[in-house]
């Protein structure tokens, strides 16, 4: 059965499709960007690759997926499950009652908004053995002239990938050359069927080149991705952070029990809150902050050895929160790095080092 890959759109979604022997597979860019799994970055949409991924892993599906895979039918339908919101149940519903009976009916998807000339050429030139057929039919001159049927096959293919484009104009080289045998001692057809070949050489240079540069254009956006992600997971230097000289305070000291409901701040804990260093905290201006976005907070410490270090961050986070007037709810939205600069023989030697970015 035809691997051509077919574009279908409703005027919401636009979804690569093609059939396989046992099944109909679905663009996997498409099917995410259809369910929303997405995120904006600088005001671009990009797939979130690991969480589809993820999801596909939950349903058995062993292969991680990018840009230009194909995803079966199946896998389709269960990830619709994971999408939760009405843009993934409108897009369930154009699947399974628009494009699928008819690819099944028709053996090609017709949108209900296509043109007479655009049915003809989808029912004509669907397959490599239709395309084929049509140009070893075809005339010399007039409507039905090899030419028109050529730029009947572009028009047809004109929204698939540049490879399927690229397979394609290959495949109609190798019927006009078989056409140019057939009618070896016919000059005036010949020259005509060199000519066109002359153009299918044209555009299939120009998918090419065009290809080509979208390669590099996505290759450039990649490392680009790829070098903010590696931004990202890496720490700043210790030189960014603001750093107090005051030792962190343990959370398994902060409180006492009274009562089994009742707890109180232990006097270690009220006397370290009370000569916590408020006069060194940097002005909010210098923290280059927007509290209305996600917020990273990077927390690291010299301290005693006898401590752990993930028990010092209730205290430094409550009390850096309350300076700078924060509800203690943001801490939701903070990452934490566990880190130990310097363990140190006292307590006047502790410190307590934090940086907040976007």
């Amino acid at each position: 059965m035809s691997k051509d890959v077919q574009v279908f759109s409703n005027g919401i979604f636009e979804l690569k499709v093609r059939e396989t022997a046992n099944s109909v597979e679905f663009a996997a860019e498409d099917v995410a960007k259809s369910l929303g799994f997405t995120r904006v970055v600088n005001g671009k949409l990009y797939v979130r690759w690991e969480r589809l991924n993820g999801y596909l892993r939950d349903f058995g599906f062993t292969h991680e997926v990018g840009k230009g895979d194909f995803i079966a039918e199946s896998f389709v339908y269960m990830l619709g499950m994971r999408g939760e919101n009405d843009l993934a149940i409108a897009f369930q519903k154009f699947i399974a009652f628009e494009v699928l009976p008819a690819i099944r009916k028709n053996k090609v998807y017709i949108d209900p908004s296509a043109t007479d000339q655009e049915i003809d050429n989808a029912v004509k030139l669907a397959t490599p053995q239709k395309r084929r057929k049509a140009l070893m039919d075809a005339t010399i001159d007039g409507k039905d002239s090899v030419f028109s049927v050529y730029e009947n096959i572009k028009e047809y293919i004109a929204k698939w990938t540049a490879d399927d484009k690229i397979k394609v104009l290959q495949h109609v080289e190798r019927a006009l050359m078989d056409k140019k045998d057939t009618y070896g001692n016919d000059v005036a057809f010949v020259h005509k069927v060199e000519e066109l070949l002359r153009q299918v050489a044209k555009d299939l240079d120009k998918i090419k080149n065009w290809r080509n540069g979208a390669e590099k254009r996505e290759l450039g956006k990649e490392n680009k991705l790829l070098q903010q992600k590696i931004e990202e997971l890496t720490p700043p230097s210790l030189d960014e952070y603001f750093c107090l000289p005051y030792h962190p305070f343990t959370e398994n000291r902060m409180y006492d029990a009274i009562t089994s409901k009742k707890w109180v701040k232990t006097k270690a804990f009220k006397d370290w809150c009370d000569y916590f260093p408020y006069f060194l905290m940097p002005d909010e201006s210098e923290l280059n902050i927007d509290w209305n976005r996600p917020i990273k907070l990077y927390l690291a410490y010299d301290h005693q050895k006898k401590f752990d270090v993930q028990n010092f961050h209730k205290s430094a986070i409550d009390m850096i929160c309350k300076y700078y007037g924060q509800d203690d709810s943001i801490i939701n939205e903070i990452e934490f790095v566990n880190k130990t600069i310097n363990h140190v023989k006292s307590y006047k030697d502790g410190k307590i080092y934090f940086l907040f970015t976007n």
